[in-house]
């Protein structure tokens, strides 16, 4: 008899889910659609990974990578990096000397700003196997971003698409014994995601990953760890999936008093940009984009000089907000090693 309820509940949960397909026919729902949507699809996913949630409640480390013990470098997605030690400043202070005369100010040459490179993770997932829904513009989303970036910024580009935990962990963990501290990363993940409703604890869901199980899922606790083992003192992650905001919850971002690139380079900055808070986000937008990747591009697009990420949040978060209830979110990661008054910047490539 069980089992019977148990069948009848998953199909009536793959019913529901069917009514609220990633890309919304007709346009864009008005807000009491959507908040109707909104339950209705969690009961939907709830009752999906049942299974898998029933194993976090009994383990809530159950989907966590163990550290790499000391001195192993993983060939794969076995295990996660150590954090890195505090980056040194750019540049270092010189102690003072008493000097005859004092040099022209014009003379003094200015702290460098960038001196290494940019480098863009970025991961797109469509082809989910079944029972978990495809999604529609994951990989269109990060391939037009990724020309964006590399056209307009400068920065060394590379593209997970369909990608499973081993290599998302793998990808992460090469990035950070690539990184040094003079450069600048930024992580891009468009996929599905979860947010239980009693530890608030989020997951990405990789393309691999089960509704029986969730040892394939990655934990927000996995996330900032993964973030930590990166040297760099510029780091941005983007993560557009539903229920991303708990990314963004461990600090709210405060604009910082200063946006001057000699002093914000010598802080560490862990800055977290989501596609919306505690929701699901919509798959539809413009141009065969979600509506937050459409309203990324556009602000990427746009953005001239040195743009503070902040503000580059500000006009994503402007075009979302007049189209969808959804609310895109900008925070800060401390335990990624975030420092007060950080903050991450895009440059334009000189041309």
């Amino acid at each position: 008899m069980m089992r019977h309820l148990v069948f009848l509940l998953f199909f009536a949960a793959q019913s529901i889910w069917a009514q609220f397909p990633p890309m919304f026919m007709g346009g864009p729902p008005g807000f009491a659609q959507f908040q109707a949507m909104v339950l209705q699809r969690h009961q939907a996913r709830t009752l999906l990974y049942r299974e898998a949630l029933e194993e976090l409640r009994k383990n809530p480390k159950a989907a966590d990578v163990p550290l790499c013990p000391a001195g192993v470098k993983p060939k794969a997605g076995e295990c996660l990096l150590p954090p890195v030690a505090a980056a040194p400043p750019a540049v270092e202070k010189p102690a003072a000397a008493p000097v005859e005369e004092k040099a022209p100010a014009s003379a003094v040459p200015p702290a460098p700003t960038f001196v290494g490179r940019r480098i863009a993770l970025l991961v797109g997932n469509n082809a989910y196997p079944p029972p978990i829904p495809a999604l529609e513009t994951p990989i269109a989303d990060v391939t037009r971003i990724a020309s964006v970036l590399k056209g307009r910024f400068g920065y060394e580009v590379e593209l997970l698409k369909d990608a499973g935990k081993e290599a998302i962990i793998a990808a992460l963990n090469r990035l950070a014994t690539q990184a040094r501290p003079e450069d600048a990363v930024l992580i891009f993940y468009a996929g599905h995601g979860y947010e239980m409703d009693d530890t608030k604890m989020g997951y990405w869901i990789p393309i691999d990953a089960s509704v029986k199980t969730a040892k394939g899922w990655i934990s927000n606790d996995d996330i900032a760890r993964l973030l930590a083992a990166i040297p760099a003192r510029q780091i941005i992650l983007v993560s557009d999936s539903c229920f991303s905001g708990t990314l963004a919850r461990e600090k709210k971002f405060t604009r910082p008093a200063s946006t001057r690139p000699e002093e914000l380079f010598h802080r560490r900055s862990v800055v977290v940009l989501t596609s919306g808070d505690e929701e699901p986000v919509s798959d539809e937008g413009k141009e065969g984009h979600s509506i937050f990747a459409w309203n990324l591009i556009r602000a990427l697009e746009a953005a001239g000089g040195i743009t503070p990420g902040y503000e580059v949040w500000r006009d994503v978060h402007r075009g979302v907000t007049k189209e969808y209830p959804q609310t895109p979110q900008y925070g800060a990661v401390v335990s990624a090693g975030h420092m007060d008054g950080g903050e991450y910047l895009f440059r334009l490539e000189k041309r």
